[in-house]
């Protein structure tokens, strides 16, 4: 990071936002802090960061397509709800197996080939500003802003797009961990989905955490020796994960855990949060969820529960020093796997979170360094 932003103050960055007519009022309707990335985004370039905006295509180093697809997928997905609930209400209640949300699918499949492809992709290269920032890569790149959705799950965008794009999104998946990726869909998953190969994420990507309502972990992180609970879960049934986390260890009085079945509401989790020493982390609808902000802002030591998560601001952060990661083959043998980190280990996990919590955090200037110093640091880079 710190080589990033030298880079950064040597030469500013410069945006170019094209096809500004892409970002309709539907851009604009409320869904939920938590799923404003791209809505986020837009409104920081052009009402907060005005010295990074460039009106030259020709000098940018990115040109930026605002496009508002977590709102299309939410949108569309609330309609076909309501069509289908009255078709057969009975024909959408959860499945057992934890696979999550039956329209998802349907819907994600429906956003790339209609909207991202048909819409975004061709006004993103038929404008003269893509054209340009296209023959001048890698000086220039586009820039795409993808919520919850990345390349793997859009494959027809990815593909009319083309991998030098770069994509900031929360997707979080088909992590560049190489090796250790294969090595765990070797010995197994929760689910067969899990374990499937999937489209990597662009090499230039940016992975960004969900948004929380967020609260620092300043003065929360000496309630370490009061934290009486040992580690904890609870949330909804949308992965296979979680539905083996629960089946495990959600009815074991034993070694100090509280796994809970269902959700609590906020002020219940973040007070279980605050008690915990170590709080789960496992994949949810989606790999990447706003747990790992959540417990990480409470002082809790999150323990990463995932064979395909890609971690935010990856290449930035050193993981490993605040975090305990597990492959799902290990919820078998989760109280050993926490037994083994000593108390000197936990202690200095604990020491990191406050920081951590600030670079996860959207209202923190940290946040916004990490963001800036990420593309920074991708400006003008050879594709591997």
């Amino acid at each position: 990071m710190w080589s990033a932003s030298q880079a950064l103050e040597r030469q500013g960055l410069r945006i170019f936002i094209a096809a500004p007519e892409l970002w309709t009022p539907l851009c604009e309707e409320e869904w939920g802090f938590a799923y404003h990335l791209e809505r986020w985004f837009h409104h920081l370039l052009t009402n907060h960061l005005p010295a990074v905006l460039t009106t030259l295509p020709e000098e940018a180093d990115y040109v930026y397509v605002p496009h508002c697809s977590m709102n299309v997928y939410l949108s569309w997905k609330q309609g076909r709800l309501q069509e289908r609930l009255k078709a057969d209400f009975n024909a959408f209640a959860q499945p057992e197996h934890g696979e999550g949300d039956t329209l998802h699918a349907d819907v994600l499949r429906e956003l790339d080939e209609q909207y991202l492809t048909s819409v975004i992709a061709p006004a993103a290269l038929g404008s003269s500003a893509g054209a340009s920032c296209i023959k001048r890569s890698p000086a220039c790149r586009l820039l795409f802003v993808n919520m919850a959705f990345g390349r793997d799950e859009l494959q027809n965008f990815h593909e009319a797009i083309g991998q030098d794009a770069v994509f900031i999104t929360t997707a979080g998946a088909s992590p560049r961990i190489g090796e250790l990726e294969a090595k765990w869909r070797s010995e197994g998953c929760s689910c067969s989905a899990h374990c499937k190969p999937r489209l990597a994420l662009g090499p230039l990507d940016i992975v960004v955490p969900w948004n929380i309502g967020h609260n620092s972990t300043s003065g929360q992180t000496g309630l370490g020796n009061r934290r009486s609970i040992h580690a904890f879960f609870a949330g909804s049934n949308t992965s296979c994960s979680r539905h083996e986390i629960v089946q495990r260890w959600g009815h074991s009085q034993e070694h100090g855990f509280l796994i809970a079945e269902k959700s609590f509401q906020e002020r219940a989790f973040n007070q279980a949060a605050r008690r915990s020493l170590f709080c789960l982390v496992p994949d949810g609808h989606w790999p990447s969820t706003q747990r790992l902000p959540a417990v990480i802002a409470k002082g809790c030591v999150p323990v990463i529960i995932s064979n395909r998560l890609e971690l935010p601001w990856d290449d930035l952060i050193s993981w490993e020093q605040a975090s305990v990661w597990l492959s799902e083959r290990q919820i078998t043998t989760l109280p050993q796997a926490l037994q083994s980190v000593s108390k000197a280990e936990l202690h200095r996990m604990q020491g990191h979170l406050p920081l951590l919590s600030e670079a996860l955090d959207y209202h923190s200037t940290r946040f916004h360094v990490l963001l800036l110093a990420s593309l920074a640091a991708r400006r003008g880079k050879i594709r591997a």
